[in-house]
């Protein structure tokens, strides 16, 4: 018999700002003890080079997912993807 399958979800928050999306990342690289490659955080740019909006995803098992969708909250994200990974990165 083979081994338990990792279940993983995959996150992604929209926040106001990138201060906020960064310290979201160092808080959910800190409570889940997370390698920095696991989760990005890049501004979104506009025509103008301005941006307003600022991404944070990673993939996350699921049974953080509850927790990390807190810390998310807490930062002011919004979470704007949150679907099961299903091994395609694994």
């Amino acid at each position: 018999m083979r081994g338990a399958v990792l279940v993983k979800r995959v996150l992604a928050a929209s926040f106001p700002d990138e201060v906020l999306a960064r310290a979201a990342r160092a808080r959910l690289i800190d409570d889940f003890s997370l390698d920095a490659n696991q989760i990005g955080v890049e501004a979104l740019a506009h025509e103008r080079n301005v941006s307003d909006v600022t991404i944070l995803a990673g993939r996350f098992e699921e049974d953080v997912v509850a927790a990390a969708r807190d810390v998310v909250a807490e930062f002011g994200g919004t979470l704007v993807i949150d679907i099961d990974d299903q091994g395609r990165n694994a």
